[in-house]
């Protein structure tokens, strides 16, 4: 076991030097599942063999990253959640930021993959404005840590099959077809999207924001950091912002001060008007959260 363990230990600092992740924040056992994948696909028989290969080979660091930042996604994955988005969410904020003189919304897509998520998130928002003809505009933050999967959301080009719960109205208005079976997002769709790198152990790069999806991140991570993930986002977010995440994902500890639910089993939560009681946010983000 004490091998076991130093080779973990080895396996921490290597990636903490080359890439920047603290696999200190994650929970083990999802890292020790994915991190096995790799392992048997270079035939390394031991955990210390594998840190070894990892220090030797650079080619198998991005495979391990990849294997390590779960990047499943596509269009309108969870229909339901975005259909609630659609038809109750999206239009009272997009009408609450009208009336209240401000015409430009500003939503983040955390962990955002190859960028489905975001660009789903712009098209909803045309949606909303085409139904209620509103005049109005968003830029849409997409942000994650694999570089490999935001050079394929900046580029907005999609395997056709990537589109399959989309209704064909709405894939005709914000598609263009291409060769081989590959499509690319109209320009009003792609000009609204910004794609940035961005480490969500670090504090957020966005305030006063009016909408955050981060969906299947927190479960990933050990309950302190959770806590401070949670924080960031409700520091990030307007009064009355909107927070979506995952389905196996809820608040919890006392980041359950600062929401209030509107849609319980989609996982909906409005930011209330009050702060975070306690120093404990801003301490927490300068400080870090030690796991």
């Amino acid at each position: 076991m004490g091998s076991d363990r130093a080779a973990w230990t080895a396996l921490e600092k290597t990636l903490r030097e080359r890439s920047g992740l603290d696999l200190t924040l994650y929970r083990e056992k999802c890292v020790a599942r994915r991190l096995a994948v790799r392992q048997r696909a270079r035939a390394a028989p031991d955990l210390a063999a594998y840190v070894e290969l990892l220090r030797e080979d650079p080619a198998e660091l991005p495979r391990l990253l990849d294997a390590l930042t779960i990047n499943v996604t596509q269009f309108l994955r969870n229909p339901q959640t975005f259909r609630v988005l659609l038809e109750t969410v999206l239009p009272a904020l997009c009408r609450a930021r009208v009336e209240a003189g401000r015409r430009t919304l500003r939503v983040w897509s955390a962990g955002c993959a190859t960028g489905e998520e975001a660009y789903t998130l712009a098209i909803l928002l045309h949606e909303v404005w085409r139904a209620q003809e509103l005049r109005q505009s968003a830029v849409v933050y997409a942000t994650d840590i694999d570089t490999r999967c935001l050079e394929m959301a900046k580029a907005g080009r999609y395997v056709a099959r990537q589109l399959s719960g989309m209704p064909p109205e709405m894939r005709a208005r914000y598609f263009e077809e291409e060769e081989g079976g590959r499509v690319r997002l109209v320009p009003a769709i792609r000009r609204i999207v910004f794609v940035k790198r961005h480490d969500l152990q670090t504090p957020p790069p966005f305030r006063r924001l009016d909408l955050i999806l981060s969906r299947n991140v927190l479960i990933y991570l050990v309950p302190a950091h959770q806590q401070r993930l949670l924080r960031d986002f409700a520091e990030a977010l307007n009064p009355g912002g909107i927070l979506v995440l995952g389905k196996v994902e809820g608040l919890s500890g006392p980041a359950r001060e600062a929401f209030e639910v509107v849609d319980v089993g989609e996982r909906i939560y409005r930011r209330r008007e009050g702060m975070l009681s306690g120093a404990g946010a801003g301490a927490a983000r300068r400080q870090g959260v030690q796991a």
